[in-house]
């Protein structure tokens, strides 16, 4: 476990932060701090004058006094991301880690990066009277090993694969949002490759097969309606991709040990 000899103050920090439509920011002279972003969705960043758009997973690291000029990809797209914003030792802490810095980059463990800057900002708000004991500088100095240890370089098999499971993960969190229609022959055909390929990568990438997770991205998708609006339990069937309810509402009891409707009775004020 890396260990850094120079104090570390947390500013502020924040996990999966939605802005508004077209966000951007933009400091002249940069902040007197040391700012990780983690980009969500596709973004921008302005690097020596010249406007550079992203994908998902890039990162950028901005160290103290450097102008600072980034946001949505475009003025009508959506806007979320990590960030960490911190004061220490600039120098030292740069020399400390082999992480780029004012300038992009991309790394290949996203999923990790969000646990570790969601781990930060619980610390912080449940540690209010002393950060060091919630451990808030080494989870600095953890999140800095984990973009080390993610980060793609040059190599183009290196980025080509960064870049395939990159697709996955856009894939996953669509199906997410909206599980309707989805069959992993769709899903399959959405990442180029062949059923049995790309069942062999899911498996890799996620640690379970697609089948079984459209079925739970359908169930958490369903709670999700049933919990929070007032949908009819036949309307939820169709968005979730069945055309009979009582083929849905079998299915949820099968999964759930219970009705839809005795779910949505149990849950509705939000006890669930």
């Amino acid at each position: 476990m890396k260990s850094l000899q120079c104090p570390i103050k947390l500013n502020w920090s924040s996990h999966r932060r939605r802005d508004h439509i077209g966000f951007r920011k933009v400091v002249e002279k940069g902040q007197n701090a040391i700012l990780f972003l983690h980009f969500l969705t596709p973004a921008m960043v302005v690097v020596d004058g010249e406007e550079i758009t992203l994908t998902r997973n890039a990162c950028i690291v901005y160290t103290p006094g450097i102008r600072q000029d980034f946001g949505a990809a475009s003025p009508t797209a959506s806007y979320e991301n990590d960030f960490v914003t911190f004061m220490t030792d600039a120098k030292v802490f740069s020399a400390a880690f082999n992480v780029p810095t004012n300038q992009p980059f991309y790394i290949n463990n996203p999923d990790e990066i969000t646990r570790k800057v969601e781990w930060i900002t619980w610390a912080a708000a449940n540690h209010e009277e002393s950060l060091d004991e919630a451990g808030i500088t080494q989870g600095i100095i953890d999140l800095f090993t984990l973009l080390e240890k993610g980060l793609i370089g040059e190599d183009p098999k290196g980025q080509r694969n960064a870049r395939t499971k990159q697709r996955f993960i856009w894939l996953r969190g669509e199906i997410m949002i909206n599980p309707k229609g989805w069959t992993i022959d769709k899903m399959a055909k959405a990442c180029w490759l062949t059923r049995s390929r790309f069942t062999v990568l899911y498996k890799q990438f996620f640690g379970t097969s697609p089948g079984q997770d459209l079925n739970h991205s359908i169930i958490e998708y369903a709670k999700d309606r049933l919990k929070n609006t007032d949908d009819t339990i036949a309307h939820i069937a169709v968005d979730c991709g069945y055309a009979k309810a009582e083929s849905f509402i079998r299915m949820f009891n099968d999964k759930q040990g219970k009705t839809p409707g005795q779910f949505r009775k149990d849950n509705k004020l939000g006890e669930y």
